[in-house]
């Protein structure tokens, strides 16, 4: 329980800090707003509008969400695996190595279960509602204006949800991991494509910065869920002789 609340609370304070820094990147990088006029042309106006673009995007906040969710699922999985190690030892017919493995696998997969989907889903739900709070707070202070905060709490349930069980399945072997672990790399590689980051004609730096860090973001997610795959695989079929050549118990 205890760890529980902890990995909720992490969530909320991860979404809290997303949701005013975003806000706060968009009014430094406004020209219209008070805090971005001064800097507008300069160094640090360049550089809020990159950190705007960057988190001012639906993938972004998606990431947020599958992110809560993969950390609120991590302490079921470690459990799961000693749990199963444990287990492991006390199937004696199927002899040591084989036991071990075998429950070793079983904890795993169910530390990663549907407790693991539960869990992670109501992380990204709190990390998206209060990022939402947090952003619309924001907003009162360094732009004086109304607020969405209530809209965009209820759509952080579905949302956050699927998001967040999404994150826990990420931690999943196999290809339901592999798939899961592709969500965000594939979201940000498709807003770049349909809805790029160009509000304007003219292209300017700041956009350039911001589109190469995303791609480079999506081909590195890509990359390493492709290679966590692949290593699993090789892992996985690099114990089966093991299991082939236990020795039976009498």
């Amino acid at each position: 329980m205890k760890i529980a609340t902890g990995r909720v609370a992490v969530a909320a304070a991860s979404g809290a800090v997303f949701g005013a820094a975003t806000s706060l990147a968009n009014a430094l990088s406004s020209p219209y707003s008070r805090l971005g006029a001064p800097l507008t042309g300069t160094v640090p106006g360049r550089t809020a509008k990159v950190l705007s673009l960057l988190l001012d995007a639906g993938w972004s906040w998606a990431a947020l969400a599958v992110l809560a969710g993969a950390g609120a699922a991590a302490g079921l999985g470690v459990a799961g695996s000693v749990r199963g190690a444990g287990a492991g030892t006390g199937l004696r017919a199927a002899g040591p190595a084989r036991g071990t493995v075998a429950g070793t696998g079983a904890g795993a997969g169910a530390g990663l279960g549907i407790a693991g989907l539960v869990r992670g889903a109501a992380a990204g739900v709190v990390s998206l509602a209060v990022a939402s709070t947090a952003y619309y707070a924001m907003d009162t202070v360094v732009f004086d204006g109304g607020t969405d905060t209530l809209l965009w709490v209820m759509v952080s349930v579905p949302f956050g949800s699927v998001l967040g069980a999404i994150g826990a399945a990420a931690r999943r072997p196999g290809a339901v991991g592999l798939l899961a672990a592709l969500t965000v790399p594939t979201g940000a590689a498709a807003q770049m494509l349909l809805i790029p980051p160009r509000p304007h004609l003219t292209v300017t730096a700041s956009i350039v910065v911001a589109e190469t860090v995303v791609w480079t973001g999506a081909a590195l997610g890509t990359a390493l869920a492709v290679r966590r795959f692949l290593l699993q695989r090789r892992t996985s079929r690099t114990t089966t002789p093991a299991d082939a050549t236990a020795l039976p118990t009498p």
